[in-house]
């Protein structure tokens, strides 16, 4: 065997180049100051949800979700990475990489299903569906659940030979074994691209591009009426005005009252109009339209920060399908070049530890503020305390 190819896992590398090694380093350095960041903002979002209760909303369970997977891929596998990485030398540990590569994989699914599953909760609360609505916003805990167990069914087959977890790119971490020509390997790798990537690719497209339309033309919709009511309104008033001035002129040519009266007869006008304006502010179906205009402003940014997140999730990860796919086939160019799948599985890796904190900061810029430069609450809850 030739000195330069060495054995890691059932699986042959050849030794790390200068190059590799450099780059390995500085995605190690990156890796450590994001991992760091990342603990520290879930801490302090911890910290502060726990005195705040009060603003939790039904996704409060995907984020806590979402703040574990984080910390169990800091956990389990950036350490290993990050000490492969600097010292560019291969672990070997068949525990290790069985683990290594569960977690992974694993967490990669769930942060799938769970914005799968957030973006059909939003199509039935936009859309009103009341019964599904109400169930998960009672039970939000079930969404979690389904997302684990989905997750599961497709991570843990691996584990039991059903395809394996081995070392993949430059050997510093591991993955599904991409090089597995065996038809019981194939059909795995199928199921997994097909269930786990390309559906839940589809269905996040439809929904999510469906209800920022519907939520669109929603808000354009109760603007104009919203302003058709205030014109509406502006010309009542108006005529009120117009009439109340010429029976105040009236009065006033027909009694020739002194100036003082005359000065009482336009306080009283003014009294009246701004009575007028009053109840042209307080008016219910006014004050609905306005309440109907903002909930929908928030339905919209919502949508806009769930388009955002899956979109960073996709761009994260569809990389990393993509020389996958490119090791399945057999494409001789991309396994001559390790480096490619080992800088995407950086990226993924990265992903799934900073989704929390894009999650939260997309729906939560008030709260994010507060938490990341340590500001003064001034919610009730912060004023009593």
């Amino acid at each position: 065997m030739d000195s330069n190819i060495t054995l890691c896992v059932g699986a042959l590398f050849r030794s790390i180049s200068n190059i590799e090694c450099l780059i390995s380093r500085v995605g190690g350095s990156i890796l450590i100051l994001i991992s760091f960041l990342s603990v520290l903002f879930n801490i302090r979002y911890l910290y502060w949800s726990s005195y705040h209760r009060q603003n939790r909303s039904h996704q409060y369970l995907f984020i806590l979700s979402m703040i574990f997977s984080s910390f169990s891929v800091i956990i389990v596998i950036v350490p290993s990475v990050i000490l492969q990485c600097l010292r560019c030398s291969r672990l070997c540990s068949l525990f290790y990489c069985q683990l290594e590569g569960f977690i992974s994989y694993l967490n990669g699914c769930v942060h799938m299903f769970m914005l799968m599953m957030i973006s059909i909760i939003r199509y039935n609360i936009v859309l009103h569906t009341n019964t599904t609505q109400e169930y998960f916003q009672q039970h939000s805990y079930i969404g979690v659940i389904i997302c684990w167990l989905f997750a599961s069914i497709f991570a843990v087959p691996p584990l039991f030979n059903w395809n394996k977890y081995i070392p993949e790119g430059l050997g510093f971490h591991c993955g599904l074994n991409w090089f597995d020509r065996s038809i019981n390997s194939r059909s795995y790798l199928i199921l997994a691209f097909l269930f786990v990537y390309i559906i839940p690719l589809i269905v996040l497209s439809i929904v999510n591009i469906y209800v920022y339309h519907v939520i669109h033309c929603l808000l354009h919709r109760a603007s104009q009426q919203s302003l058709k009511k205030s014109s509406l309104a502006d010309s009542l008033l108006e005529e009120k005005q117009l009439s109340s001035s010429l029976s105040s002129s009236l009065n006033i040519i027909s009694t020739a009252h002194s100036t003082k009266l005359k000065i009482v007869d336009l306080s009283k006008f003014m009294i009246i109009n701004n009575r007028l304006r009053i109840c042209h502010i307080t008016d219910p179906v006014q004050v609905r339209y306005m309440m109907q205009l903002n909930r929908l402003k928030a339905d919209r940014r919502f949508a806009l920060a769930t388009i955002f997140l899956v979109s960073e999730y996709l761009l994260s990860w569809t990389p990393y399908a993509c020389v996958a796919l490119f090791y399945l086939f057999n494409i001789q160019f991309i396994i001559e070049q390790p480096l490619f799948i080992t800088i995407c599985a950086f990226i993924a890796k990265i992903s799934m530890i900073i989704n929390p904190f894009i999650y939260i900061s997309t729906i939560k810029t008030n709260q994010l503020k507060i938490i990341l430069f340590l500001k003064k609450c001034s919610c009730p809850t912060c004023t009593i305390k």
